[in-house]
């Protein structure tokens, strides 16, 4: 596998359903019950059609036809230009060879093409998650606050963010 062989789309297929579920699982960051979360917003996606200003959108990243890894993000309503990101994952046979880095950049320019500015999103306190918060701090986000117990007693939800299109 090649980054060359990778290709990029917004458009949720129906397949996608398939490969959610193994990219979530394959990271050993997930519980059951995020997981069935992620495929239901994504099932909505599909029923819903793939560009409406309100609702999720997604970056697919596909190793031939299949699904090797995504992000889905949203406008933020009731701000001027503010997008949330919500699910980020590859899937871990594909980690570390640029496409978390390529699909957050397509994220990203999404976001100024559309006239964002500002990206926040918030990720785990676990231990398990520190590699998650080192790689979003390399790509330009930082901290910019804590909730403590937020998903669980001992399980503080890290807040990043990061100002684009400025």
């Amino acid at each position: 596998m090649t980054l060359n062989q990778i290709t990029y789309r917004s458009e949720a297929k129906l397949s996608d359903l398939n490969y959610l579920e193994g990219i979530l699982a394959s990271s050993g960051f997930f519980h059951s019950y995020e997981i069935v979360v992620a495929k239901e917003l994504l099932e909505y996606r599909l029923e819903d059609g793939d560009e409406d200003e309100d609702g999720y959108h997604y970056i697919f990243a596909d190793d031939n036809d299949k699904m090797v890894g995504f992000i889905a993000f949203s406008f933020e309503a009731c701000t001027l230009h503010t997008y949330y990101l919500y699910w980020f994952a590859v899937h871990d046979d594909y980690r570390g060879k640029g496409i978390g880095k390529i699909l957050l950049q397509k994220f990203e320019d999404y976001v100024v093409a559309h006239g964002g500015k500002k990206i926040v999103m918030g990720t785990s306190g676990r231990d398990i998650y520190k590699p998650t918060r080192d790689f979003y701090e390399k790509q330009g986000y930082h901290e910019s606050g804590i909730i403590p117990d937020y998903y669980a007693i001992g399980d503080a939800n890290i807040t990043y963010v990061k100002d684009v299109g400025m």
